[in-house]
């Protein structure tokens, strides 16, 4: 945590000393051209517009120091600060002739990364109409040039808001690749564990339990006994090997096919019906919101194999709405009270996991009605 605060500051000095450098500089040359007489201010005025350039970079760092995330919200108003005081430098050093237009390039060109585009052609509309009132009269010779200097005080900004977009979205990219890239190993990693530690020994202890009943010439209760710890541990065998064919997910199978292979291998194994409902396509999620749905719906559908009674009809529903990925896992068998019910781990786990997705969780059931587990998460690149 306090890595990512120094991280941040340091992000925001880079920033805040190229502003302080920037207005130095302007000031500078006002002074520059003063001294040399071609300037036509007073020291008043001159005075003055240093004084305004100052504030608004003392107003810059008082908030970027205080939270140099909420500095982000600050830039429009800062923005609109800053581009008064150079209409009214334009206005006092020349107008048209005045080479301090070439402020509102710069001040558009800092902040075209942290606009969104509609902000930023609102700004550089707002620019515009300032250096078109600084430069009244302007004479109808020098319109041409002055629309050239608009489009080059648009243009500019444009581009390398552009190009600071579309790195951030290699990086949006990059970062989703090496999640799935870490996801797949983490896999691999447990149904590996899965298969060489659990897995084998729960063979191990089938096989010596099996040796140990046909070597066993005792009374039938206790070959009775044995053979139904026998079947308790083919049967832990067995939920261990399908927890290891899904760990080992194939990449190229999407969302819902994936869904729907759970829902029928659990419909399948309590000889009981299956509704399945998904549209057609869905959005692209990010390998984690893949990873983490199909667990949650994994889990629910373990659920009814392991506690439900009495199902008939296994319903999964996968919706869309808005900007809101929806999922209900139905079951009509004989329910049970939630008030009175231990929740073990795996409805806290399924609780965690869409938590950790931005979602909302939620069970019901009623005795003789059935069960309904139902989440719902956001989805989308703007989540």
């Amino acid at each position: 945590m306090a890595s990512r605060i120094t991280r941040q500051y340091q992000r925001f000095t880079r920033v805040n000393t190229s502003v302080w450098l920037i207005v130095v500089a302007a000031i500078a040359w006002g002074v520059a051209r003063h001294v040399q007489g071609t300037l036509d201010l007073t020291y008043g005025q001159l005075v003055t517009l240093a004084i305004m350039g100052v504030v608004s970079a003392i107003a810059r760092t008082w908030v970027g120091l205080r939270d140099p995330h909420i500095m982000y919200s600050f830039t429009i108003p800062l923005a609109v600060y800053d581009m008064l005081v150079i209409s009214i430098a334009v206005a006092m050093t020349g107008k048209y002739a005045s080479e301090v237009w070439l402020l509102y390039l710069m001040l558009l060109v800092s902040e075209a990364a942290v606009m969104t585009t509609p902000v930023l052609f609102v700004m550089v509309g707002v620019a515009a109409v300032g250096y078109l009132l600084a430069c009244q009269p302007l004479p109808l010779r020098l319109w041409t040039d002055f629309g050239y200097r608009v489009a080059t005080m648009g243009l500019l900004p444009w581009l390398i808001h552009q190009v600071h977009r579309t790195h951030l979205e290699y990086r949006a990219e990059l970062a989703e690749l090496r999640e799935q890239v870490e996801l797949s190993r983490e896999r691999e990693r447990i149904a590996r564990e899965f298969h060489d530690g659990l897995g084998s020994t729960l063979v191990q202890g089938i096989l010596r339990l099996e040796r140990a009943c046909r070597q066993m010439h005792t009374a039938n209760e206790h070959e009775c006994s044995l053979q139904e710890q026998i079947q308790l541990l083919r049967t832990a065998l067995d939920e261990t090997r399908q927890i290891i064919q899904h760990l080992q997910v194939d990449e190229n199978v999407d969302l819902c096919q994936r869904l729907q292979q759970l829902a029928n291998r659990a419909a399948e194994r309590l000889g009981v019906g299956l509704q399945f409902e998904c549209p057609p396509s869905l959005p692209t999620l990010t390998p984690l919101q893949t990873l983490m749905l199909t667990r949650v719906v994994q889990e629910a559908l373990n659920n009814i194999i392991k506690h439900a009674s009495g199902v008939r009809t296994i319903r999964v529903e996968i919706q869309l709405q808005d900007k809101l990925l929806i999922g209900r896992i139905r079951d009509d068998g004989a329910g049970f009270d939630p008030a009175r019910a231990i929740q073990g781990c795996g409805l806290h786990n399924m609780q965690e996991r869409i938590e950790s997705l931005g979602g909302h969780f939620h069970l019901s059931s009623t005795p003789g009605e059935g069960t309904c587990i139902e989440f719902k998460v956001p989805i989308g690149r703007d989540q």
